[in-house]
């Protein structure tokens, strides 16, 4: 996949700027087409954030989206988005500490908030697309690839098609990709640092919001995704008043406690750092699992869409239910593989 640069940048060596005192070894020529012009218009509304690592396998550099005047940015949820460790670089170079507003778990996001009180010019929010994506829409997906954008440099962009827009498994290094609705498919790499940044179509639409590089269990092939941005409305507007009214942060609602559910099942579950395989050691009687015939040594492989490769991923995916509902539990027995339906009872305390 081709890699546009917006701009050449110099991180070892910052020459005499020429006619624009910014740094950059030449002048920076206008937008001579419609795609430049797009890239042009849409690069003062995303940011690059930068947060803690540490870890080898971390990456502690990201972009994010502006969503609001009020200094509100959109971005994932990430591992490197940490306390007091989290800043943001608007695109004309200038470092913000990032309050942390509380994450979605739903869809792994995480709003960031800037004090815009000293900013010499208004931020340039932009909204989110009303409607999915169709198959083959040519887009731009932008952020900061491998970090090649440092204060004031230009972030990069990376041109392909809508592939697809459907719900998968999915799974990020060996953790499954925690999201269960659509997911917009491209062929535009997000590289490093692309995470969080924007997915636009050539119109300038933001169709959608950069997840990490995932891999799909079924082919385990790599895969680029992005959020549908028509999904991001709901808790943008959980958390930012329109425009003309108070900047005060919306209080979030309190969350309103989860019934646990009842199998009847219990789990072999051995202490230690890693969760063994979902076998079944206990099932009680008269229990909705004792119901539908699961017995001790049984593996339960899959609950509804839900891959279940340890006792921590049973539980998981649990919480994901309710008492009432019907399940399609999947299961091995020996060297046969059944199904069932289960239908869940809350749990008594």
């Amino acid at each position: 996949m081709k890699v546009l640069h917006t701009i050449l940048a110099t991180s070892l060596l910052v020459l005499p700027a020429v006619g624009q005192g910014k740094g950059y070894a030449f002048d920076e020529r206008k937008p001579r087409t419609k795609t430049e012009s797009l890239i042009d218009r849409v690069l003062p509304s995303l940011v690059k954030v930068h947060g803690a690592s540490g870890l080898k396998t971390i990456d502690p550099y990201a972009t994010g989206v502006i969503v609001s005047e009020q200094g509100h940015i959109l971005t994932l949820d990430l591992i490197m988005v940490q306390k007091d460790r989290t800043k943001v670089v608007l695109a004309d170079g200038s470092i913000h500490q990032a309050q942390l507003l509380p994450p979605d778990d739903k869809l792994g996001l995480r709003l960031l908030k800037i004090d815009t009180s000293a900013l010499s010019k208004k931020l340039v929010p932009i909204k989110p697309a009303k409607n999915y994506p169709a198959n083959g829409t040519f887009v731009v997906s932008i952020g900061n690839c491998f970090r090649l954008a440092e204060y004031s440099e230009k972030l990069s962009a990376t041109f392909g098609v809508v592939v697809a827009t459907a719900s998968t498994g999915l799974r990020y290094r060996l953790k499954d990709f925690d999201y269960d609705g659509k997911l917009i498919i491209t062929d535009a790499a997000n590289n490093p640092g692309h995470f969080g940044g924007g997915l636009f179509t050539i119109t300038g639409e933001w169709i959608g919001l950069n997840t990490r590089m995932v891999e799909s269990k079924e082919t385990n092939t790599q895969i680029s995704a992005a959020i549908p941005a028509v999904e991001l409305t709901a808790y943008l507007e959980r958390w930012i008043k329109p425009k003309g009214q108070s900047t005060r942060i919306i209080p979030d609602k309190p969350a309103v406690e989860a019934k646990p559910v009842y199998t009847g099942i219990r789990l072999f579950d051995q202490g230690g750092r890693r969760s063994p395989p979902a076998y079944i050691e206990r099932v009680r009687r008269g229990s909705p699992a004792h119901k539908i015939g699961l017995k001790p040594d049984d593996l339960i492989v899959r609950i509804d869409k839900h891959s279940i490769r340890s006792c921590v991923e049973y539980r998981r995916a649990l919480k994901k239910f309710e008492p009432g509902q019907a399940i399609d539990v999947t299961y091995k027995r020996g060297r046969k593989v059944y199904k069932a339906k289960l239908t869940l009872e809350e749990k008594k305390r």
